[in-house]
């Protein structure tokens, strides 16, 4: 207690309680006797001779008169006590991405976005964002979620820029101006897709010929089971236009009836879902036996057919995409990924094709993924991302390593339909 006169103290009045720190006699003051008057130094007496250099106005500090004033002469604000019941605010913001899209934007700084659609989503980053940027996105649904960049480089360990299941989690991480890594649960991409054919709605189609391997079905299904795969984006859903196949008495063929999703195999037309202008839909038939299955964006409808069911009887048969040159009109719009398999895919596989949002490799008999296309594909048609495809009037067979496919059953051009790239031009973007 600095400079404070014995004389000013204040006398003790009775017992010590707990706010007198220590009784002194001052000798000087007799009183109350004769001998002296016994005094207190209290905690108000320690307080005000306190050295308060560092409480000053001054220095932006003031006395800790309440736990308020306290938070703010100590620059916290009121992080103080929220932060101590809510981190969110202070650290990290949770957003819900529903579409199949987005672009980050500086906004997107340390948040967490969870993506939650069915179908394929690609997290776009743009070039410019600030430096340090980053976030971390999370696959909330049963759609993978792509991270690509646009005017950055983004790059994952082995090329892993995909999700690898529901939950999986992915952080943008900044190493530098516009250049990103990825960590997290990833997995390699099964293919890039980077172009489709575009058709004009008049003439404009792709003839499937070549010769068959021994023993092999390419397009005569018979009874044998069989799966088609094809993506269309369909300009117009006016008439009866052709996505792959032959229509006639002894062909087969899958094609929009005014909007629906039709198959036709011999033993009359099977209905599906309704397709949606303007967007990618998913179209799949497989046949097993008596039974087919027809799935538009991974949404099945069954039928069962009594007696044989025949996809064709033709050992050959003219086979085409995007027109049959006879009773079908030719489509208006895009077709990528179309593939035949000499199995009848289940369930489990054409919701991974749909999520994967293009067609995949190869499927085994396991119903896993083969990338080395051993097992059961028969025909795959990339328009325009095999090899020299997009600059040629050809579309190879790129199942053509396959043990089941044909020798070569490549397609031609006919009519110059067009290879188109870019945003919008292929499933999945």
């Amino acid at each position: 207690m600095a400079n404070k006169k014995i004389s000013s103290l204040t006398s003790l009045g009775g017992t010590p309680d707990v706010a007198d720190i220590i009784p002194i006699t001052d000798v000087s003051d007799t009183t109350g006797s004769a001998q002296g008057t016994t005094k207190k130094v209290t905690v108000a007496n320690l307080v005000a001779a306190a050295p308060q250099g560092d409480l000053l106005a001054s220095n932006n500090l003031s006395d800790l008169g309440s736990n308020a004033s306290a938070r703010t002469n100590l620059g916290l604000g009121t992080a103080a006590t929220s932060a101590s019941t809510d981190f969110s605010s202070a650290f990290f913001s949770t957003v819900s991405e529903t579409t199949t899209s987005r672009t980050l934007s500086d906004s997107d700084n340390g948040k967490v976005i969870v993506c939650s659609n069915a179908s394929a989503t690609t997290i776009t980053v743009p070039s410019g964002l600030t430096s340090g940027f980053g976030c971390t996105v999370v696959q909330g649904g049963s759609g993978v979620v792509s991270v690509v960049g646009s005017g950055a480089s983004v790059n994952g360990i082995g090329g892993k820029v995909v999700t690898a299941g529901q939950y999986a989690a992915l952080n943008i991480v900044p190493i530098g101006t516009n250049s990103y890594i990825l960590d997290g649960d990833g997995q390699t991409p099964l293919f890039t897709n980077a172009y489709s054919l575009s058709f004009d709605g008049s003439n404009e189609y792709v003839a499937l010929g070549g010769t068959q391997a021994s023993g092999n079905n390419t397009f005569h299904f018979g009874t044998n089971p069989f799966s088609v795969s094809a993506w269309v984006k369909p300009s117009a859903l006016s008439g009866n236009d052709q996505i792959v196949g032959a229509h006639g008495g002894s062909g087969w063929t899958m094609y929009s009836s005014s909007g629906t999703l039709t198959f036709f195999a011999a033993i009359g037309n099977l209905a599906g879902g309704s397709l949606t202008q303007d967007a990618w839909n998913h179209c799949l038939v497989t046949r097993d036996g008596t039974s087919f299955n027809m799935y538009l964006n991974g949404n099945k409808t069954s039928h069962t057919i009594s007696g044989t069911a025949t996809a064709n009887t033709k050992a050959t048969i003219t086979t085409n995409i995007g027109w049959d040159t006879g009773s079908l009109q030719p489509l208006l719009g895009l077709i990528d990924e179309v593939a035949t398999w000499n199995v009848a895919l289940s369930d489990a596989d054409v919701t991974s094709l749909y999520n994967s949002g293009t067609s995949v490799t190869d499927l085994n008999d396991s119903g896993s993924y083969d990338t080395d296309r051993s097992d059961n594909l028969v025909t795959w048609y990339r328009n325009g991302d095999t090899g020299t495809d997009a600059t040629s009037s050809t579309v190879t067979n790129a199942a053509s390593g396959s043990a089941n496919a044909g020798s070569s059953v490549d397609g031609s051009l006919q009519n110059s339909p067009t290879f188109v790239s870019g945003s919008g031009n292929t499933p999945g973007n």
